[in-house]
């Protein structure tokens, strides 16, 4: 039985490496990932020159300050983070499931979008990654 489940977790991995591959192309990002609320990382495709782990525990230390200043705020449920530098971009997603407890993030880093239309472009991705992502987000978060 915990082969099985072994199996079934590595099978879901899988689909969502799929789906970040898939974003990188069409975004032409340098990285993405899915990572759990406390910077684990589930499934990653980036460059080589990129350290998946630190981006999975920047993006939890983004999503956690912003999850605070939200409450401290009283400001409505936290949806993503945008940080623009002067020639790079980093998006977090947070993507919360329907039991309103388990959380993932998918964080990605690009280039600075070079007009709103771009930047748009990105957003309707990242729309697309989490719709495709979510069902083995939920299956990964029942076990």
């Amino acid at each position: 039985n915990i082969i099985k489940e072994f199996k079934g977790v590595l099978t879901v991995v899988s689909r969502l490496e799929l789906v970040l591959k898939e974003l990188n192309e069409n975004g032409n990002f340098r990285a993405s990932l899915f990572s759990t609320s406390t910077g684990l990382v589930l499934a990653s495709q980036k460059a080589e020159v990129v350290d998946e782990r630190v981006v999975a525990a920047m993006s939890s230390l983004l999503s956690d300050a912003a999850y605070k200043a939200s409450e401290e705020m009283n400001l409505s449920v936290l949806s993503s983070i945008k940080i623009k530098y002067i020639g790079d971009y980093i998006v977090c997603r947070n993507i919360i499931m329907p039991d309103q407890k388990t959380q993932f993030i998918l964080a990605v880093l690009s280039n600075s979008p070079e007009s709103y239309e771009i930047e748009s472009y990105y957003d309707q991705l990242l729309d697309w990654a989490c719709e495709n992502a979510t069902p083995d987000l939920e299956k990964l978060s029942s076990i």
